[in-house]
């Protein structure tokens, strides 16, 4: 088959679809893959369904120095440009592919479908969907990209793994569209759905691709455990109708935003996530965090859709007016990710990159409603530039020499010197970290079924399991890699990584179940060791990044970590 007009998407959430329909309207053969059917089971659908962006009376100025502030001066200049001022294109786009949606000032919104309140962004995806069948893109599904098949061209294709026969087999390809989300799944808090697992990551540094930024990990302030159900989060905004206590009583939450001038949960929602986390992290090590759901009438929780949508995953016997919940911090997104350029493009001719896999928009902390922006936006782009890549119009590969330095770095580096001081001018830092094994899909399969053959010692079964070794993954994430960290900690942490990196090549896998769990555990052992050597190397608090032993913003740090294994 000649592969000169045909582009792989890995990936089915807002930006893998987004790219798949550019890439069709180009008239690109497209084939979509993915380890779940297109739309579930991304973070996409469990969306609220709200972008951010310059519209509606808000402009893309206003919209570019929100993303800037809120993400504590860390987003690269051009990429932030391209966000702020071409997201607007993206209200025809969506029309045009049928997503049911109203604008308003400084967004849109995706209307819900009332028989899945809690899935805003399912709306979202089933257009899109629809959309890309109707152009012909060719949906795979139950299938994990391995590996991405490489040439003296550049990219050449991808290494499949099909999770039910456990048979491998090579798509080839002219262009490949990364678009495999975040890594949510790596932690036992979290809101993501547990198929977040890293992969692109995983995929992107085998290619020899370099990952930015991967210490800042995103979490939402207020999250709940609904008893006897999931872990969930809800909206900073309820701090505006129910107190949030620390263990002495006091509302500290509150007043934190009033020191920060922010004046509301709902601003805060939006501007102020990290601060937020933070505090709450901090206040949660003297007690417990309480959050007062009693203090709402009941009959708001029966009347208002948000609140019901939320109390119907309280059990009748304990109703959220029933008293206070507890919370603490819950993982929620990843905004540092796979280096690219405005139009997606990697340091790998043919090789793409698009959505919540990526980083260098967000800086060191996200503005709430840009991660939708961001995923069709640059979903988008990453499908047009692929399709001029295939009809060989050029695509310069991504120079990551050319990052600038960000407005206050700049003048920080000025006064240092005018001190008669040693300016640092980096602009970025380089740094090595461990790599998961690097092998075919069928080595992997022959190590996982000769470790299944092997009788393991007593009482080790459960350890050398595909879940074991997640559940000892998630243990990790839990002691090391939460908002508060610290350089100790994070030393001690890397040692523990070279004992779980053993364990890969040893999961005994048994069933299609072990098989997807081994796979998935690949991509998150990966995102462990990129967040840790991350948060070794970044000695600041910053945005999502928090360091009791580095306390405080350093300008000096307003550059980029770049991670690579090679």
């Amino acid at each position: 088959m000649d592969d000169r007009n045909t582009a792989i998407v890995i990936g089915q959430g807002a930006a893998g679809l987004a790219a798949a329909l550019a890439l069709a309207r180009q008239g690109v053969k497209v084939i979509s893959i993915s380890k779940v059917r297109p739309g579930n089971a991304t973070c996409t659908v469990y969306a609220g369904g709200g972008f951010t962006l310059g519209v509606g009376g808000m402009s893309p100025e206003e919209h570019r120095a929100m993303t800037y502030d809120t993400g504590r001066r860390l987003s690269i200049p051009d990429l932030l440009d391209t966000f702020a001022y071409e997201a607007p294109s993206i209200v025809e786009f969506m029309q045009d592919a049928g997503v049911p949606l109203t604008v308003r000032r400084g967004g849109i919104s995706v209307k819900r479908d009332p028989a899945f309140p809690l899935l805003g962004g399912k709306p979202l995806t089933d257009a899109l969907a629809r959309a890309c069948l109707e152009r012909g893109v060719s949906f795979v599904h139950n299938t994990a990209a391995m590996r991405l098949l490489l040439g003296v061209r550049g990219v050449e294709g991808v290494e499949c793994l099909n999770l039910t026969s456990g048979e491998a087999s090579f798509v080839r390809a002219g262009a490949v569209v990364l678009a495999t989300g975040g890594a949510g799944a790596l932690f036992y808090r979290t809101d993501n759905p547990q198929r977040i697992t890293g992969d692109g990551y995983r995929l992107a540094l085998e290619a020899s691709c370099h990952l930015l930024d991967m210490e800042f990990v995103q979490f939402y302030p207020i999250g709940i455990d609904i008893p006897g159900g999931a872990h969930w989060f809800l909206d900073l905004g309820i701090i505006d109708s129910a107190r949030l206590t620390g263990p002495d009583g006091r509302e500290f939450l509150k007043e934190m935003l009033f020191r920060e001038g922010i004046e509301s949960g709902r601003e805060a929602n939006l501007l102020a996530r990290d601060k937020c986390t933070v505090e709450i992290a901090l206040e949660s090590r003297k007690g417990p965090v309480l959050l007062h759901l009693e203090d709402i009438p009941r009959e708001e929780w029966e009347n208002n859709r948000y609140l019901a949508s939320i109390g119907r995953m309280f059990p009748k016997s304990a109703p959220p007016w029933s008293g206070p919940v507890t919370v603490n911090p819950i993982e929620h997104y990843f905004p540092g990710g796979v280096a690219i350029g405005t139009s997606g493009q990697t340091e790998v001719p043919g090789l793409f990159a698009c959505g919540e896999v990526t980083g260098g928009v967000d800086g060191a902390n996200r503005v709430g409603g840009n991660a939708l922006t961001n995923c069709v936006l640059f979903g988008r782009k990453a499908g047009e530039a692929a399709a001029r890549y295939l009809r060989g119009e050029g695509i310069d590969v991504l120079d990551l020499t050319k990052a600038g330095l960000s407005a206050s770095k700049a003048e920080a580096v000025e006064k240092e010197a005018a001190a008669g001081g040693t300016p640092d001018t980096g602009m970025h830092l380089k740094r090595e970290i461990p790599a998961a094994p690097a092998l075919t899909a069928a080595a992997w399969i022959e190590k996982w079924r000769e470790a299944a053959e092997q009788a393991p010692p007593a009482g080790a079964r459960a350890a050398s399991s595909p879940e074991g070794l997640r559940k000892s993954l998630r243990e990790y994430s839990s002691k090391y890699l939460l908002p508060v960290r610290d350089g100790l900690s994070l030393e001690e942490g890397l040692e523990r990584l070279e004992d779980l990196r053993g364990l890969l090549e040893r999961q005994a896998v048994r069933s299609s179940r072990d098989l997807l769990f081994a796979v998935e555990n690949l991509g998150l052992w990966q995102t462990a060791a990129a967040v840790t050597v991350g948060a070794l190397t970044r000695t600041e608090s910053r945005g999502a990044h928090f360091r009791t032993d580095c306390a405080g913003e350093d300008p000096r740090w307003e550059k980029h970590i770049y991670l690579s294994t090679k």
